[in-house]
This record gives C-alpha cells, sequence and structure tokens, in this order.
C-alpha cells in the first residue's frame, strides 16, 4: 500500500541519496571524469569512522568531522600526481585507473577488516520521531539534513565565490584558464579531494543505518550513477532533485513489489532512465529553442 509514509520515508533517503550522487557529479562536472572508485571512499569513509567508534568511542556523527578531511586529503595527492597527467592521454587511462584504485582499496579493506558485515552503534540510529504524521528513523532525518546542507553550500560556493568563479573557469577552458595563472591542477585536485569528503560523509551515514562490507561501494556507485544521470550530468543542484526522485521511485517501487525487489527497483529505474534521457534530452533542446526563438522575435518587435 502506497501512503505517505512511503513517500516521506523516500524523500529521506533520497537525502542519502543525494550525498552519494554529490562527488560523483561534481568530478564529472568539472573534469569530466567518471570516477569509478567512488564506491571505495564511500566504504573508506565508513570503514574509518567504524573504527573511531569502535576504538575511542566516538559517536560517528563525530567520528565524520574527522573521518571527510582524512580521506579528501589522501585524494587530493591521488588526483594531483596520477589522474590529472592521465587526463590529458583521453578519457579511457583515468577511467581504468580509478578502476584499479577501486580494486586496490576494496582489497584493502578485506584484508585489514575482512569482508564480514558491520555497523556502527549509535543510540539513535534506529530510534523514530514523528513527522508530518508518520515515524521516520532518527538516522534517516539526520542524512537527509546533511543531504540538503551540504548540496546547497556546494551550489553557493560554485556560484557565489571567487574559488567558484576559478573552478567553473577550469572546466570550461582549462587551456586558457592556464593561460591566466589559474593553477588547474591545484583546482581539479581540490574538487576531487571534496568529492572525496562527500564519499566519506556518505559512508559514515550509510553505516548508522546500514551494514557495510568492504563491496558495499559497489551498489552505491550505481545509485550515484542513476541519481547524477536523473538529475542532470554536472548539476550540483540536480543531484538533490535526482536523490530525492530516486528515494521515492525505490520507495514506491518496493511498496509495490516488496522490500526483497528494492535493488531491483534501483536497476530498473537506471536501465528506463538511460533509455530515456536522449528522448528527453531532445524536448529539451526543442523547448530551449523555440523559447530563444520566441525571445529574439520580441526583441526585432521590441
Amino acid at each position: 500500500m502506497i501512503d505517505g509514509g512511503v513517500i516521506i520515508s523516500g524523500l529521506l533517503i533520497g537525502g542519502l541519496y543525494a550525498i552519494v550522487a554529490l562527488g560523483l557529479s561534481l568530478v564529472f562536472g568539472v573534469m569530466r571524469l567518471v570516477n569509478l572508485a567512488h564506491g571505495e571512499l564511500i566504504v573508506m569513509g565508513a570503514y574509518g569512522a567504524s573504527l573511531l567508534v569502535t576504538v575511542l568511542g566516538w559517536d560517528p556523527l563525530v567520528s565524520m568531522l574527522v573521518v571527510a578531511p582524512v580521506v579528501a586529503a589522501i585524494a587530493y595527492p591521488v588526483q594531483r600526481y596520477l589522474l590529472t597527467g592521465l587526463l590529458r592521454r583521453g578519457l579511457e587511462p583515468p577511467l581504468v585507473a580509478t578502476f584499479g584504485i577501486s580494486l586496490l582499496v576494496s582489497s584493502a579493506l578485506v584484508i585489514a577488516f575482512s569482508g564480514n558485515a558491520r555497523s556502527m552503534p549509535a543510540a539513535y540510529a534506529l530510534d523514530g520521531v514523528q513527522l508530518f504524521g508518520q515515524t521516520v528513523r532518527v538516522s534517516d532525518v539526520i542524512a537527509f539534513v546533511i543531504g540538503v546542507v551540504l548540496v546547497v553550500a556546494t551550489h553557493l560556493a560554485m556560484t557565489r565565490t571567487r574559488f567558484g568563479t576559478v573552478l567553473r573557469a577550469a572546466a570550461v577552458d582549462p587551456a586558457t584558464a592556464g593561460t591566466m595563472a589559474i593553477d588547474v591542477k591545484h583546482v581539479y585536485a581540490i574538487t576531487f579531494a571534496a568529492a572525496a569528503g562527500f564519499a566519506a560523509v556518505a559512508g559514515v551515514l550509510i553505516g548508522i543505518g546500514y551494514s557495510f562490507t568492504p563491496s558495499t561501494g559497489t551498489s552505491y556507485i550505481l545509485i550515484g550513477f542513476t541519481v547524477v544521470v536523473l538529475g542532470g550530468t554536472g548539476s550540483v543542484l540536480g543531484t538533490l532533485w535526482g536523490g530525492l526522485a530516486l528515494g521515492v521511485i525505490q520507495s514506491v517501487g518496493s511498496a509495490v513489489v516488496g522490500g526483497q525487489y528494492r535493488d531491483f527497483v534501483i536497476y530498473a529505474a537506471f536501465i528506463v532512465i538511460l533509455l530515456l534521457k536522449p528522448f528527453t534530452q531532445r524536448i529539451g533542446d526543442t523547448v530551449k529553442g523555440a523559447r530563444a526563438e520566441h525571445l529574439r522575435e520580441k526583441a526585432v518587435q521590441g
């Protein structure tokens, strides 16, 4: 049965999906790089926080403030000294490199932590709270709020700050940006590091509400790709709308066909979106063309 609770649950999980996709969208929008190691960066965040929670007794949300910068710091030199050079050789070399990194990180996590599922104990993880007359998990509300804040903050940073202007210049024309005293390598590395930090945040939030293993990143990177395609490649705000939409699609689909088909709903949505994207793109181009023509006619008449 589909009721308000199903929609609310979908929107809340959609906030988490937006964080999952934010780094993917940012890296692709700036560098046209498809980072196949993004899922492993998510899992690194989950395991890093789990270590701090287990060994030091930290709260998972507090551990996130440490884990995200650490993962970002690890990602910075990977982009600056490896991937940036490979980008000059075309799209395939960095794609293969990130795939290799994903295998390396996944194997390292298995060696360090085993392949057994784990989660982070938090007193509020499964607590319920009333929202619009529906009982929802506190962990889902926290993930939703953090997702909205991160996406909006990233959008404002890209559109209202000097670094955002520099970043967009490097994204549009890196060669010209380089002649304007912009350190494109540094901009790319900062972007990749920020994306890795966002992935780590997603990993911590996933670890609070769900169990995870070294291979968990595979399913979440597919979710991220689906959100990016749904919201628009390279669009920061689009990751929020895409995440919310996918969350609702998954929640409604699970209510209709059964919770055991939760992952199947996402895979099906991904395939349908890919099939419909060229058609919807053509419609969008037609609408934009018609609007531009209308504006030209008004300008001539005026």
